[in-house]
């Protein structure tokens, strides 16, 4: 990043579409019914919901951006139903789960993703998609269960280098670059519930810094997976910024989402010119056309079609 953005992320007002504030304060659940099932992980309940054939193998598991539920893939299930198993769940404090142990780091929503699959009988192998954040916790699921995934579909995914807003730091920063060192905490099933920010609590900076170094380390993680990453053709200019800060800001991200194409040796980058952020409902078909891409990859041990 040139010197000329630094000065100017205090700046910049926080928008939902371009940062992350992690789950921690425990949102009012929606006032219609679980559409799902209610599954205890520990002394908590997460919602699960699955549709389609469940013999079809691998599940597919959709993985909701910051603040964001099973709700946001309800188009992409229906459109995949009749043909492909897909299961998206609601991280703990959001949609119609129950508020989890703190502190709510990245390691305990993949340690709690793992139990809920193992509580729901929700058998692998998977095919892992991921928007936004969850971009971030499908990759460290992967790298933690690695036998268990076959493929993934990354939509418009958060980047380890990525300009986000810091809860903790109270300014826009390259969230890696404020870690601490800390140890993150490891993750467990019982503790005391997370219901409002606690800034001790985040770890956020920690944890996309030894996302960065295990990239470093490792360039390739995910081998010769199919993986398919899509990328949002419009994005918004934040108001009370300039036209050239943003264009800055815009170039950076748009070069990171390509990057992540770079995680396996069998990918490919689609930008889709027609949606914002959440390409899933803004293009649902587009990301159940990914799905089964990668899919018939598997099926027929070939190599995506750039």
């Amino acid at each position: 990043m040139r010197k000329t953005l630094k000065p100017l992320l205090m700046a910049i007002p926080m928008i939902a579409s371009a940062s992350f504030a992690p789950a921690l304060i425990a949102q009012t659940p929606p006032s219609a019914p679980a559409p799902g099932l209610l599954v205890n992980v520990g002394k908590h309940k997460l919602h699960i919901r699955c549709v389609g054939p469940a013999s079809r193998k691998p599940t597919v598991i959709l993985e909701a951006g910051g603040g964001g539920y099973s709700a946001t893939w309800s188009a992409v299930q229906g459109l995949l139903s009749s043909r492909v198993r897909t299961c998206a769940y609601d991280r703990a404090g959001l949609g119609w789960s129950e508020p989890g142990p703190a502190p709510r780091t990245m390691s305990q929503e993949v340690f709690e993703l793992h139990e809920l699959l193992k509580a729901a009988k929700v058998d692998g192998p998977y095919l892992l998609v991921g928007q936004s954040i969850g971009g971030l916790l499908v990759r460290l699921y992967a790298e933690r269960y690695s036998s268990k995934v076959k493929g993934i579909v990354l939509v418009d995914p958060a980047h380890e280098s990525g300009v986000l807003y810091s809860l903790r730091a109270g300014k826009w920063v390259r969230l890696r670059e404020q870690g601490t060192g800390r140890a993150v905490p490891q993750p467990r099933l019982e503790g005391p519930v997370a219901t409002k920010y606690n800034p001790d609590d985040d770890y956020l900076a920690e944890e996309f810094q030894l996302i960065y170094l295990s990239r470093v380390a490792n360039g390739k993680p995910l081998g010769d997976r199919p993986l398919i990453v899509l990328g949002a053709g419009k994005r918004s200019q934040p108001p009370g910024t300039s036209v050239e800060f943003w264009k800055e800001l815009k170039d950076e991200r748009d070069a990171q989402v390509r990057d992540l194409a770079g995680l396996s040796r069998n990918s490919k980058f689609v930008l889709d010119p027609s949606s914002s952020h959440n390409i899933q409902t803004d293009n649902p078909q587009l990301v159940a056309d990914s799905i089964e891409e990668v899919l018939k990859a598997l099926f027929t041990r070939s190599r995506l079609a750039n």
